[in-house]
């Protein structure tokens, strides 16, 4: 998901000072092939099979790693860009398929 905090001063530095008047935008978002294939890299890496990632894109156009959360949260993720992720977590869980 990516967060559009940048155009609010109070979410500026860090989008969890919430402007619950005027949310910042959030949106579905691919990571290039070459920054998910880093991602993946890493994730190996330090043996992780899933967590959520911090990355900024910079007004460069370059992408920066800022932390891995190994028990990140999915709902709200989830429900702000309709992935529903528990439901293909479930199913494969479930089934051994998504």
């Amino acid at each position: 998901m990516a967060i559009f905090s940048q155009s609010d001063n109070r979410t500026k530095v860090d989008y969890r000072n919430y402007n619950f008047e005027k949310p910042n935008r959030t949106i579905p978002y691919k990571l290039p092939g070459s920054v998910a294939k880093r991602v993946r890299n890493f994730m190996e890496k330090i043996e992780l099979d899933t967590g959520s990632l911090d990355i900024i894109y910079s007004k460069t156009k370059e992408y920066y790693f800022l932390e891995v959360n190994p028990h990140g949260q999915l709902d709200w993720l989830s429900y702000n860009c309709n992935y529903y992720l528990e439901k293909k977590i479930s199913t494969l869980l479930l089934h051994g398929k998504n």
